[in-house]
C-alpha cells in the first residue's frame, strides 16, 4: 500500500495532511500538527487526555479560538490530497452523505441549531464526500465536507410536503447535494468520477449538475415518478418491476441496521429512462431531460419483513452483463461513508466534543474527520491486506510489542494478527465464531496498545540515556 508506513507512524502521517495547513502563522500550523500526532494515540479521549501537559492542553485551546483556524483551512490539505489520488485513478466512487452530530448535552455551546423537528436535539448537520476506489475498495479520503445549520422556513411556506416541495431548491436542505456536487466540479481529462449517494440525493438538481460537471452518477431512487414508457405513460416503479431478470450475482450487502454485511443473491435488470425536469422546481423546469439507465437489484430468495430491492439511476454504460453487475455491486459500496461515520462518532467521540461556541467546533470536527479516515483506512488494511508482512505497516517496535503479546515471532507476524491483537486488547476474544472485530472494540484495543507503546518509548529512552 503507497506510504502505508506512515499510516501507523502519527508524526508522519500528522505532518503529510495537516503540514501545508494555512493558519496565518507557521506556528499554529506546526501545532496542529503536534495536536493530529497526539490525538492520533488516543483517538477517542478529550483534549487534556490527548495533550497531557496543562500548558498543551492550553495551547490547544488556543489553537481554535484563533481567527484563521478554519474547518475549511485545517481539512484543505486533506481535500487537496484526495483529489490528487482521486484523479490519478481511471474510475472513482465519490460517496455522499448527510450525517448528524448530536450536542443537545452541551448546553453551554453556542451558535448550534435544531437537528430535527420542534423541540428536537441540538448540533449540526454534516455534508460528506469520501472518495473510494472500486476496483481494490480502499478509501481515499475526504473530498468535500461541510456543516450546515437547519434554517427556519421561510414564511409563507408549511411543513406540508407538497409545499415543501414547491420551494426554490436553492431553499432546501436537498440543495446540500448539489452544493457538494458542485463544489467537487469536474474530473481531469480521461478520468471518471462518479457521485454515489442514497435516496436523499434522488433530485432533479443533483443529476443536472453531475452533467453540468461532467460527472458520473449511480444513485438510488427514493421516489416514484411518472415516465414516458414504449407502451405509454407509466409508474417508474411499476415499470422497472416488468422487467426479466438478466443476471444474478452473490454479494456482500449491509442491511439497514445490521453490524456486519451478508452474502445475499441479487436478482439484476436494467432499462433505458428519460427522468424529465422536476415540475416543482422553479430554477430547474427548463432544462433538458435526464437520458439513463435504471438498473433494479432485488434478492433472489428474500427473508424477513423488508426484503432488499434497489432502484438505481446511473450514467454509467450497461450495455452488458459485466456493466449491470458493476453497477449493482458499485453501490453496495456505499456502506462504506457509514464506515467513515462510525470513524467520527465511536472511534473520535466527535459527538462528546465540549468547545464554548460553535465557530471554534467546526475546526476541531474537521480535524477529528480527517483522523476517522485515517482510522478508517487502517481498518481497511486489516481487513483487505491481512497476510502482508506487519513490517508494511507498522514500525520495529510495534511490532516487537505486539509479538511478545501474541507469543508469536516478529518476524512471521502478518497484518492480520497485528489486527487481531489490537481487537484482543479491547475486548475481542477472536474465536471462529465471533465475527469481525468492532469499532467499539477495535479502539479501545487501539488506544491500549497506544498506552503501552507509549510506556516502551519512553523506557527506551531512559535506557539510551543511562547508557
Amino acid at each position: 500500500m503507497d506510504g502505508g508506513l506512515s499510516l501507523a507512524n502519527r508524526q508522519r502521517w500528522a505532518q503529510e495532511q495537516f503540514g501545508s495547513a494555512a493558519l496565518g502563522d507557521v506556528r499554529r500550523t506546526r501545532r496542529l500538527v503536534m495536536l493530529a500526532a497526539q490525538m492520533a494515540g488516543n483517538s477517542s479521549g478529550s483534549i487534556p487526555q490527548q495533550t497531557g501537559a496543562v500548558a498543551e492542553m492550553k495551547a490547544a485551546y488556543r489553537l481554535f479560538s484563533a481567527d484563521d483556524v478554519t474547518h475549511e483551512a485545517i481539512c484543505q490539505p486533506h481535500f487537496v490530497q484526495t483529489r490528487e489520488r482521486a484523479g490519478q485513478l481511471p474510475l472513482a466512487f465519490l460517496i455522499q452523505d448527510t450525517a448528524e452530530l448530536n450536542y443537545t448535552s452541551h448546553h453551554h455551546c453556542e451558535g448550534l441549531s435544531p437537528i430535527g423537528g420542534a423541540g428536537s436535539p441540538r448540533g449540526l448537520h454534516q455534508q460528506n464526500v469520501l472518495a473510494v476506489d472500486p476496483f481494490t475498495r480502499r478509501p481515499l479520503g475526504l473530498m468535500y465536507q461541510r456543516h450546515h445549520h437547519r434554517q427556519a422556513r421561510p414564511e409563507g411556506y408549511s411543513q406540508d410536503r407538497t409545499a415543501l416541495r414547491k420551494m426554490p431548491l436553492e431553499q432546501r436542505e436537498s440543495y446540500w447535494w448539489v452544493e457538494a456536487i458542485r463544489a467537487i466540479g469536474s474530473p481531469p481529462s480521461g478520468v471518471r468520477w462518479v457521485h454515489v449517494g442514497d435516496r436523499g440525493e434522488d433530485i432533479f438538481g443533483a443529476y443536472d449538475e453531475a452533467r453540468h460537471t461532467q460527472t458520473d452518477w449511480l444513485i438510488r431512487l427514493g421516489k416514484d415518478r411518472r415516465v414516458e414508457t414504449p407502451h405509454g405513460v407509466d409508474s417508474l416503479f411499476s415499470y422497472a418491476r416488468q422487467w426479466p431478470c438478466t443476471a444474478r450475482r452473490t454479494i456482500h450487502v449491509r442491511r439497514k441496521n445490521a453490524t456486519a454485511p451478508e452474502k445475499i443473491e441479487l436478482n439484476v435488470a436494467t432499462g433505458a429512462v428519460t427522468l424529465p425536469p422536476s415540475r416543482y422546481e422553479p430554477g430547474y423546469r427548463d432544462r433538458a431531460p435526464i437520458e439513463c439507465r435504471l438498473v433494479r437489484v432485488w434478492e433472489s430468495n428474500p427473508r424477513g419483513n423488508e426484503p432488499l430491492e434497489w432502484l438505481l439511476c446511473t450514467s454509467l454504460p450497461c450495455e452488458t452483463t459485466e456493466g449491470i453487475l458493476f453497477v449493482a455491486e458499485g453501490y453496495s459500496l456505499r456502506w462504506m461513508i457509514e464506515e467513515f461515520h462510525k470513524c467520527e462518532k465511536t472511534g473520535c467521540q466527535v459527538e462528546m466534543r465540549q468547545l464554548e461556541h460553535v465557530d471554534r467546533l467546526e475546526p476541531l470536527i474537521g480535524l477529528l474527520s480527517v483522523l476517522g479516515v485515517w482510522l478508517l483506512q487502517l481498518k481497511f488494511v486489516a481487513r483487505e491486506e491481512p497476510t502482508q508482512p506487519a513490517s508494511v505497516l507498522f514500525d520495529d517496535l510495534a511490532i516487537g510489542i505486539m509479538a511478545r503479546y501474541l507469543k508469536r515471532s516478529a518476524n512471521t507476524l502478518t497484518i492480520g494478527d497485528f489486527w487481531r491483537g489490537i481487537g484482543r486488547l479491547g475486548g475481542h476474544p477472536g474465536r471462529k465464531g465471533d465475527g469481525a472485530i468492532g469499532w467499539l472494540r477495535a479502539w479501545r484495543g487501539w488506544q491500549n496498545f497506544q498506552l503501552i507503546l507509549l510506556g516502551a518509548s519512553l523506557n527506551e529512552e531512559q535506557r539510551k540515556k543511562c547508557g
